[in-house]
């Protein structure tokens, strides 16, 4: 019995003394606010910012398009905890479908240009 309880305490302080998980917390709509995301596919980074509940706006910093900036009306959910996925149309009429995967600093990417559907998928990070 001494043996069991010793074990089972051994195993608590050490699960108590692994490290704690590092993300960003980026847990609900409200801690996007105000923060910024990199986008990474290929040569091309874009960097876009939350700047309310609704509203964001992104601009490309290198790759083909870089200068281009543009504000958005976006809606969004949380698919589970740093699991997002958002939506946006742009001025140029494409529609901009994404899952955030923030934990494996993954975006999954489906854009839709008239009738036309393509996807792909980035490199994500929360920048400071």
């Amino acid at each position: 019995m001494k043996l069991a309880l010793l074990f089972t305490f051994g195993v608590l302080l050490t699960l108590g003394c692994q490290p704690k998980n590092t993300d960003d917390g980026i847990d609900t709509p409200e801690d996007l606010i105000g923060r910024t995301i990199e986008y990474q596919y290929g040569e091309s980074i874009y960097h876009v910012t939350f700047d309310s509940d609704t509203t964001l706006h992104w601009e490309a910093v290198a790759g083909e398009e870089k200068g281009a900036y543009e504000k958005e009306t976006y809606v969004l959910e949380f698919l589970a905890r740093q699991t997002i996925f958002i939506t946006w149309g742009e001025a140029n009429g494409i529609g901009v479908s994404q899952v955030l995967d923030i934990e494996r600093g993954i975006v999954y990417n489906h854009l839709l240009r008239g009738r036309s559907v393509s996807s792909g998928d980035g490199k994500i990070r929360i920048l400071p």
